[in-house]
């Protein structure tokens, strides 16, 4: 985070499981509450270097077990956590559906969470969209063979809805998934701008919210729906 930071970002989106990685026959021993430690250290490196997190846990909330997105502002505050709606292989066993969105209004403009295997489905994303978010930060553990498929969906998902989604997928492997990285950031036109290969590394780029309206002036998605003959 504070690489980001003295390279000027502003938002930080790591991926998903971020302390734990996805191993949901250990959700039980892994998951905390929402607040909890991860996320109070969480908080201290936001405030610390004046920048936005954005990642997922594993949250245990009573008896059910999440995948959990959480938006951190630059001061050190908790804004907002998605449940995962759309739950991969493995997960449907362990760990509950969400059932809301999640919708945070920041200095910069509206910003939507979704997780990784939500973006194969546009719901989430239109969901988001309808409700005025600028920018979806979504956090992965996108694993292999499906590297066109990580391309083809999260540029989808951004040209559907003429936003911008930063999409941050995990390197290395566990006992089940090599993960490729291979994060990026796609603007409106559903176009790659900045990309990650398949290590490590802390890449920033300008997002331009003009960009969405600029291209809404030519032809609005949103506007030209037909939601009245949709089954």
């Amino acid at each position: 985070m504070s690489t980001a930071s003295k390279r000027g970002a502003d938002f930080v989106c790591l991926p998903e499981y971020l302390p734990t990685g996805s191993i949901p026959e250990q959700c039980k021993k892994l998951a905390e509450p929402i607040p909890g430690h991860v996320i109070n250290t969480l908080e201290r490196i936001a405030e610390e270097n004046c920048i936005y997190i954005a990642t997922s846990i594993l949250e245990k909330a009573d008896d059910r077990i999440y995948n959990t997105a959480i938006l951190i502002d630059s001061g050190g505050k908790l804004l907002t956590k998605y449940r995962k709606i759309h739950l991969f292989m493995d997960e449907q066993a362990h760990i509950s559906h969400g059932r809301e969105y999640a919708i945070a209004d920041t200095k910069f403009g509206k910003v939507g969470l979704m997780l990784c295997y939500d973006a194969v489905f546009p719901e989430v994303s239109r969901m988001l969209a309808l409700q005025g978010v600028d920018i979806i930060f979504m956090p992965a553990n996108w694993p292999d063979p499906f590297l066109p498929q990580w391309k083809l969906a999260t540029r989808a998902r951004a040209l559907d809805n003429q936003i911008w989604i930063v999409a941050a997928n995990r390197v290395g492997a566990d006992n089940k998934f090599t993960y490729f990285g291979r994060s990026h950031i796609v603007n409106p036109y559903g176009c790659s701008v900045i990309g990650c290969g398949d290590k490590e590394e802390v890449l920033v780029t300008n997002v331009d919210g003009k960009i969405n309206e600029e291209f809404k002036q030519i032809v609005n998605f949103l506007k030209d729906r037909q939601p009245e003959i949709y089954v």
